[in-house]
């Protein structure tokens, strides 16, 4: 944590910052995909994550076919594809019920929103919510994926946090906060802190070895 948080990162936080501007979603379509990325980010590998994404991202040839969405799910060879199935389609059918649902509003604050959008998904607890979150405001957001190895790191339990039990939203905010208080302090998003750290983690100089998968997305909103 000592090479994240320090002013000697102020260019790569302002890299990186412009970076994940450059590519913020910007329509409903693009928002559903960045949920997907995360749903598809559940018990796996980053490599795996990439791949599993790439078989589902164009959700126009799944989203009327069930039958499809299982395929692709078990071309991605990421495993767990009966469970990834029910969580994916279920997520699908409440988004494009109501789109609005997923985003903020003037009377929550982010943290509200992440505990709310996680309670009322199947299959994706307070960490996965908060990385879609991060993934669709990187430069806003004031939640953070805490991760396994971020749990290590922050000295919390490492089976997991659910949204429905209020003990564990309570330690697991405790440990996010540490985050977001060292990422205000330097004045950059939590999101941004936490590419670093993790890039810094698995040897490399940006997120671009996955995050380029989110980079040329459909601009097209499925309309029913």
């Amino acid at each position: 944590m000592e090479k994240v948080f320090t002013l000697q990162n102020a260019d790569r936080f302002a890299q990186y910052g412009k970076y994940w501007d450059s590519i913020t979603p910007q329509t409903d379509g693009e928002i559903f995909q960045r949920w997907l990325f995360a749903f598809t980010s559940i018990h796996t590998t980053w490599e795996n994550n990439v791949n599993l994404y790439n078989c589902i991202k164009n959700y126009h040839e799944w989203i009327n076919n069930s039958e499809v969405l299982m395929q692709r799910l078990i071309e991605g060879r990421a495993g767990l594809h009966n469970q990834r199935f029910i969580n994916i389609l279920s997520f699908s059918k409440k988004f494009w019920a109501n789109p609005e649902s997923f985003k903020k509003n003037d009377n929550e604050t982010w943290t509200e929103l992440r505990n709310r959008l996680a309670k009322d998904l199947n299959g994706i607890g307070l960490a996965k919510t908060s990385f879609a979150l991060e993934l669709c405001y990187p430069n806003t957001v004031e939640v953070v994926c805490l991760d396994v190895h971020m749990l290590r790191v922050l000295n919390l339990n490492t089976q997991g946090y659910r949204a429905n039990n209020p003990k564990e939203i309570r330690e697991y905010q405790k440990g996010e906060e540490v985050w977001l208080n060292k990422s205000q302090a330097l004045l950059v998003s939590p999101y941004i802190t936490r590419c670093l750290w993790w890039d810094l983690n698995q040897g490399q100089e940006d997120s671009r070895y996955w995050s380029y998968c989110l980079e040329n997305q459909l601009t097209f909103d499925f309309c029913g």
